[in-house]
C-alpha cells in the first residue's frame, strides 16, 4: 500500500480554514441584519397603516361630536329625541335649560361634576345641587319617589 504524505503547509491550512469560517460568519451576520431590516420596515409600514386608521376613526368621532355639540348649542338634544317614554320626555321638557344641560352632560356625555363645573362656570357643589334637584323634579313629574 502506498502511503501518501502531506506536503502542504499546516499554517496555510489553518489560515484558510479560519478565513472560510470568518467569511461564513460575516455572511451570516449580513443576512441576519438584512432580515432584521426587512422586518423593521414591514413593522413600520404596519404601524403607519394602523396610525392612519386611528386618525380616520378619530376624525369621524370628532366630526360626530362636533355635530352633537352644535345641536346642543341650539337646544336640541339628539339622544332625547330617541326616547320612547312620553312621561320622561314631558318631565325633561319641564326642566329649565340649565338643568337640562347639566342632566345631558352628566348622563349622556358621562362628564364628572368637576368637568361640568369648569364647562359651565359654576362651582362643583352648585352643579351637584342643580343636577340632583332636576332629578327630583323628573321623579316628581313621572310619579316616582323623591
Amino acid at each position: 500500500m502506498n502511503k501518501k504524505t502531506y506536503t502542504g503547509s499546516k499554517i496555510q491550512n489553518h489560515f484558510t480554514a479560519y478565513l472560510i469560517q470568518f467569511v461564513r460568519g460575516k455572511r451570516h451576520d449580513y443576512l441576519e441584519k438584512k432580515i432584521q431590516m426587512a422586518d423593521a420596515e414591514e413593522l413600520l409600514e404596519d404601524i403607519g397603516q394602523m396610525e392612519a386608521r386611528i386618525v380616520i376613526e378619530e376624525l369621524l368621532e370628532n366630526q360626530t361630536r362636533e355635530q352633537l355639540l352644535l345641536q346642543e348649542a341650539q337646544g336640541k338634544y339628539p339622544e332625547w329625541n330617541k326616547m320612547s317614554d312620553e312621561r320622561l320626555m314631558k318631565a325633561l321638557h319641564t326642566l329649565r335649560d340649565e338643568e337640562r344641560k347639566l342632566i345631558y352632560q352628566h348622563v349622556f356625555e358621562e362628564r364628572t361634576f368637576e368637568e361640568m363645573s369648569r364647562l359651565n362656570g359654576l362651582s362643583e357643589e352648585r352643579c351637584k345641587g342643580i343636577y340632583y334637584y332636576a332629578i327630583r323634579k323628573i321623579r316628581k313629574v313621572m310619579g316616582g319617589e323623591n
